[in-house]
């Protein structure tokens, strides 16, 4: 028997669980899914309140309704324009604003209730809610601070990209509604294809990608 003293071996530790997900925010990510295949019309609180397993009750603990569900969604999509067209280091600022536009496209088509809701609210005047009243006639609402930082951001790209050409300049403005205006068009004829066996909305963007890399080519060359 030998005499060397044993090593105690480490007690393992458990491995963290992956944070759940509170139920309010559980409401909005399934009202996106079934908005991407449904529409945004055809969203019905008994369907989110079915496909997580609460009662609709329940729903309105966290909603006074669906418009507020999509309202919560909209803030969603604000809080994705202000990650896009953030430069990175040793990128120049072409190479920023073409990452950002494939990013967005990216972003729309894995969540295509998010153009389905601005498609819808640039269907009413003065906008369902504060994401889309930049478009409305009513001068009343203001511009969402995440669409006016995105604006100042390309406006800034485009500066830099603008000193160092002799063409006609190409304002953040322009830039904004050329190639989102593109995207929404384009998402809608994309939106082809029936949910897959997960019951998930997906979008092929083979084509949607070469379109838009040509248009970039245009604005930005």
């Amino acid at each position: 028997m030998s005499d060397e003293p044993s090593i105690a071996q480490p007690t393992p530790q458990p491995q963290p669980q992956p944070k759940r997900r509170n139920t309010k925010e559980r409401i909005i990510d399934e009202a996106e899914k079934l908005a991407a295949i449904h529409g945004i019309e055809h969203l019905k609180l008994q369907d989110v309140a079915d496909r997580i397993g609460i009662k609709l009750p329940s729903v309105y603990a966290h909603f006074s309704g669906r418009e507020d569900i999509l309202t919560a969604m909209a803030a969603r999509i604000n809080r994705t324009y202000s990650q896009l067209y953030h430069g990175k280091t040793g990128e120049t600022a072409k190479e920023t604003l073409h990452r950002g536009a494939l990013e967005l496209l990216e972003i729309l088509a894995s969540k295509p209730a998010y153009f389905r809701l601005i498609l819808r609210d640039l269907s009413v005047p003065i906008g369902y809610d504060p994401q889309n009243r930049r478009y409305s006639p009513n001068n009343s609402h203001s511009i969402s601070q995440e669409l006016r930082d995105l604006s100042r951001r390309t406006d800034q790209l485009l500066a830099r990209m603008n000193n160092e050409t002799t063409r006609k300049a190409v304002s953040g403005e322009d830039f904004i509604v050329i190639v989102h205006g593109m995207l929404l068009t384009e998402l809608s004829w994309a939106d082809t294809q029936p949910p897959n066996e997960e019951n998930t909305k997906t979008i092929n963007l083979d084509k949607s990608k070469t379109r838009l890399i040509d248009l970039l080519a245009r604005l930005l060359n």
